[in-house]
């Protein structure tokens, strides 16, 4: 019988949690620093309102990892989040769908896709330089996005098709403890023996890491 997550680990305020938090908080100030000397070079044009359109977006994520502030230090709920979040806490991502699963969905797209944009973007002619330095700022980044798709994969083809057999009921039977059944072969291959949403989105803040550190140093490499 698999062994579920590791409740310091993968629970909420656990190491993961944690480890997104230092992740995302890195990646503010690498790619702050990289937008402070890009704008210096650059006149206000479409790109910019691109890069300051994804400051925010990583400071919304940020400020939402820790439930604005709350898990910090400490503060009431309010009680507009008292009657939406499921999870009683100051954010907006567990009051509805839309607030989750579309930011989910976005930086799913973002960083397992991203080179293959890169790679079709700059067929075209006319297409910025410093547009396709953001999206793919260094080849390294291509080896995050294929362990994302790797871990995504299995997981959503087994949700598309059905495939799960389900868990038995505990004292059906057919289950016997201390052997390996069915369904955890199938949580096994999906890595849904983890928390694998919280897997996901350690992913997806190491991404934006690498990604705005590389940021960083082009721009630190021209100065």
């Amino acid at each position: 019988m698999l062994a579920g997550p590791n409740p310091d680990i993968w629970n909420e305020n656990g190491i993961v949690e944690i480890v997104q938090f230092i992740f995302l908080f890195f990646s503010v100030i690498f790619f702050s620093i990289y937008y402070y000397n890009f704008k210096k070079n650059h006149p206000i044009k479409f790109l910019n309102y691109i890069l300051v359109l994804y400051l925010l977006g990583m400071i919304y994520f940020l400020l939402e990892e820790i439930s604005w502030g709350q898990h910090i230090f400490g503060w009431k709920t309010l009680p507009f989040f008292k009657e939406l979040n499921t999870q009683n806490e100051n954010n907006f991502h567990n009051t509805s769908n839309l607030f989750n699963e579309l930011p989910r969905s976005l930086l799913t797209l973002w960083c397992s896709l991203g080179f293959l944009f890169y790679k079709n973007v700059k067929k075209f002619n006319g297409i910025s330089p410093d547009f396709l330095k953001f999206i793919l700022p260094n080849k390294n980044l291509i080896n995050i996005s294929i362990l994302l798709i790797v871990v995504l994969v299995p997981d959503l083809i087994i949700d598309k098709f059905n495939l799960h057999p389900g868990a038995p009921i505990l004292n059906s039977q057919i289950y016997v403890v201390n052997t390996i059944a069915p369904h955890e072969i199938f949580d096994f291959i999906s890595l849904n023996f983890l928390r694998l949403s919280e897997l996901h989105e350690l992913i997806f803040c190491f991404y934006m890491l690498v990604h705005s550190f590389y940021l960083m140093k082009i721009n630190n490499l021209k100065n």
